[in-house]
C-alpha cells in the first residue's frame, strides 16, 4: 500500500474502502478462489486497526535472514541426527521429492496457503521435474536409512526477481520449500537441514534469503526465528475478495 499523508489509519481506510467499492462491480470478487490481499510493514503497528476495520486478517509473513557477515545473531551450530545424509536432489530423486512437495501442499491448507484440487499431484511432480532439471544443485533432500524425510529447495537469484524487490539491495535466494514428515518432526532434522542450506547459500555469495510462512502454524514461526530469520512484511487477506468491508 501506497499512502498520503501523515495519517496512516485515515489514508489506509479511505485507499480499502474505495477498493471494496471496485470490488463490488466485480462479480467475480465472491469467488472461493479469490482473496483481496495486503503486504504490511510487519513493524509498523499504525495501519493494523484499519485493516481489521475492513476484514483483513493476518494470514502469511514474508521473513528475510541476511548473510552472516550482516547478521549480528546468527544460528548457532546443531548436531546432526544419528544417520542423517544431506544431498542435492537429482532427476532421479523426483519421486521422493514431489512426494514432499505434495505434503508441503497438504499441510499448508490447514492454514489456508494451498488449496489442493485433482490435478494438484500431475503439476506438482511436472514442476517438480523441470525444476531438477533446469536448476540442479538448489534441492536438498535429508535421509534417514535410505528413506527420504525432508526436503529444501531454494530458488536461486535468477528466480528469485518477483519476491527480491521486498527487500534491500543485494543477491537474494527465496527459500520455497522446507518440508519434515510428520513422524520425524522433533528431533532436529529441520534444523539440521536448514543450516546445511543456509551455509551452502552462504558459499555462493547470497545476502539475503527470503521466505514465507503461515502466520497461524504454531511451528513456523519459532523454528524460522531459530533458524536467523525475522519478519519484513505481513501479508494480510479478506477471503473471497469480496468479503473486504
Amino acid at each position: 500500500m501506497r499512502l498520503r499523508g501523515p495519517d496512516v489509519q485515515a489514508a489506509a481506510d479511505d485507499l480499502l474502502t474505495q477498493w471494496r467499492d471496485h470490488l463490488t462491480g466485480l462479480p467475480e470478487a465472491g469467488n472461493d478462489d479469490t482473496a483481496a490481499i495486503v503486504n504490511w510493514p510487519a513493524r509498523d503497528v499504525t495501519g493494523v486497526l484499519a485493516l481489521l476495520r475492513h476484514g483483513l486478517q493476518p494470514m502469511s509473513v514474508i521473513a528475510v535472514r541476511p548473510s552472516p557477515a550482516s547478521h549480528s545473531n546468527p544460528a548457532g551450530p546443531a548436531s546432526m541426527p544419528p544417520g542423517l545424509v544431506i544431498h542435492p536432489a537429482g532427476p532421479a530423486d523426483l519421486d521422493a521429492v514431489t512426494e514432499l512437495e505434495i505434503g508441503v501442499v497438504r499441510y499448508d491448507a490447514h492454514f489456508g496457503g494451498s488449496i489442493p484440487r485433482a490435478a494438484t499431484e500431475a503439476l506438482v511432480r511436472a514442476e517438480t521435474q523441470a525444476a531438477l532439471a533446469r536448476r540442479p544443485g538448489w534441492t536438498w533432500l535429508a535421509e534417514q536409512a535410505g528413506r527420504a524425510v525432508a526436503l529444501t529447495v531454494v530458488e536461486p537469484p535468477a528466480d528469485a526477481t518477483w519476491i527480491a524487490g521486498m527487500a534491500r539491495p543485494g543477491a537474494t535466494a527465496y527459500l520455497q520449500t522446507m518440508f519434515v514428515r510428520p513422524g520425524e518432526r522433533g528431533g532436529g532434522i529441520g534444523a539440521a537441514l536448514v543450516r546445511h542450506v543456509h551455509g551452502e547459500l552462504d558459499a555462493r555469495g547470497i545476502d539475503l534469503t527470503l521466505l514465507h510462512y503461515a502466520q497461524v502454524n504454531p511451528l513456523s514461526a519459532p523454528f524460522w526465528h531459530r533458524m536467523g530469520y525475522r519478519p519484513l512484511w505481513s501479508t494480510w487477506e479478506a477471503r473471497p475478495a469480496a468479503a473486504l468491508r
